[in-house]
């Protein structure tokens, strides 16, 4: 209880400072997720954990300090707690120290202007058809946003991703930080959307060489704390830096629903890694296509997707697009990363997008008021050729450990199906129940962690969500 009692005295707290303050109006909202999830095999092998039983929740609330409609702030806390486990405060007594800043941000109007700034710990995402590949998730930085006329407008942005970065002596050291520079243009028009969006990094070689320290050093962090590095390494086993690294991106996104019912939507994105070395060097692109029919009790979907994947020489380092994270491509619920807020997934790998796979979905389909579904089947291989994964495992890097899971060699089938129940308006029951055929190629991936992970992979999770 420690922990409710202390967020309870922190919203006191800060509420009692509104009321002092300029502030004309304090707003609150707030997510509560409970859920249970039980998985078979979701490694795909049998002899690393037969079945996996366990219950979370997840609390979000949100202060929203509002000025005027010109100004407002926005100060957000996240509790995570696994039942029973002692580190978060699940245990018997339930207390634990694991209240977390989710979001701290100003948003204001700069005068005489329509740009709107928001200013410190926000969410970040770029558009995607089924969420973004790069990152979806949250960062520190600004982001302005101007918009120009009814049919165009842009946001310009600074993201700090990391900085002050410290080596085993906790000295701090040049280059030793990561800046995002973002621009995006969004016209749209009736019944179309097209978002062309550029990011481009600079990434100090002691940050990067930190990051991999990190990961894979004798005081390697938590696997929940990966930072950013499996989304920009190569496979091959030379990951040190003398040189900073330039890392960027060019896409387009679109949406056109002028055909209605018809929907198509799509994204192409490129991304670059230029490092010092070649071998450090990663480069590659991603695109997919959806087309949707709406009817009355529903949508059916068909979506394709690519993503480019390793040569046969490492030497030349990675034709994998890089990523800064996997929270956003959310294609399904168990083995992309579309699961509610908490749950377990993205079974088929993190920060990697190197498969192809084509897909049919029925969505938000319904015969019982306030009950509805989602049922999707998922076909899809891998790109990397398998030349490559032997390589890496043979020079002593595991592909797994940087989030590889497929290679040319190897095929998948997702099934999953969904279902939402409105309890209330505001508190609805939901399920997932997701089901992964691997057929995995075990000389490919021979002495790596999955030689024989091959096996079938089941989830099933319950989520109870309030909203308010």
């Amino acid at each position: 209880m420690k922990r409710f009692m202390t967020l309870a005295l922190v919203a006191m707290f800060v509420l009692g400072l509104a009321s002092m303050s300029a502030a004309k109006e304090v707003q609150m909202k707030g997510q509560f997720v409970h859920h249970v999830t039980w998985l078979d095999n979701a490694d795909f092998s049998k002899d690393n954990s037969e079945n996996e039983f366990r219950a979370d929740q997840r609390i979000r609330v949100y202060f929203d300090y509002i000025s005027s409609e010109a100004l407002n702030a926005v100060l957000g806390f996240e509790i995570n707690s696994q039942w029973g486990n002692v580190d978060e405060g699940g245990d018997l007594g339930t207390d634990g120290l694991s209240v977390l800043v989710k979001h701290a941000y100003t948003n204001f109007v700069i005068p005489h202007t329509p740009v709107s700034v928001r200013v410190g710990l926000q969410p970040v995402a770029w558009k995607g058809a089924y969420g973004s590949p790069i990152f979806d998730d949250d960062a520190a930085g600004i982001i302005m946003n101007a918009p120009f006329t009814d049919w165009f407008s842009a946001s310009l942005g600074w993201v700090r991703a990391y900085d002050n970065l410290a080596d085993d002596e906790n000295k701090l050291r040049p280059d030793d930080s990561m800046d995002l520079i973002t621009l995006s243009l969004d016209f749209m028009g009736d019944g179309w959307s097209v978002t062309p969006y550029g990011i481009f990094s600079f990434l100090g070689h002691n940050a990067w060489n930190d990051m991999y320290e990190r990961q894979f050093g004798p005081n390697a962090a938590d696997e929940d704390d990966l930072f950013a590095f499996n989304g920009l390494a190569p496979l091959g086993p030379n990951y040190r830096a003398d040189d900073d690294m330039y890392v960027w991106w060019t896409g387009l996104n679109f949406d056109v629903s002028v055909l209605d019912p018809i929907v198509i939507k799509g994204d192409f994105i490129y991304g670059s890694v230029d490092a010092d070395e070649s071998e450090n060097d990663r480069s590659g692109w991603f695109a997919d296509l959806g087309i949707e029919y709406k009817v009355s009790w529903g949508t059916f979907g068909l979506m394709g997707m690519y993503g480019s994947g390793e040569d046969d020489d490492l030497g030349n380092g990675s034709e994998a697009m890089p990523v800064l994270n996997d929270s956003g491509f959310g294609l399904t619920t168990f083995g992309f990363s579309g699961a509610v807020t908490g749950g377990f997934d993205s079974a088929l790998g993190t920060a990697r997008y190197d498969m192809w796979a084509i897909g049919a979905y029925l969505a938000d389909f319904t015969f019982i008021e306030d009950l509805t579904h989602k049922l999707i089947v998922v076909y899809g291989q891998g790109t990397s050729d398998s030349e490559a994964i032997e390589d890496a495992v043979t020079a002593g890097t595991d592909p797994f450990d940087l989030g590889a899971v497929l290679s040319d060699e190897d095929s998948f089938v997702e099934v999953n199906f969904d279902t939402q129940y409105m309890i209330y308006e505001n508190l609805a029951a939901i399920a997932e129940l997701g089901y992964i055929y691997m057929d995995r190629d075990s000389d490919t991936w021979k002495g790596s962690d999955l030689e024989d992970a091959d096996d079938d992979a089941f989830k099933a999770a319950f989520y109870l969500k309030y909203d308010f």
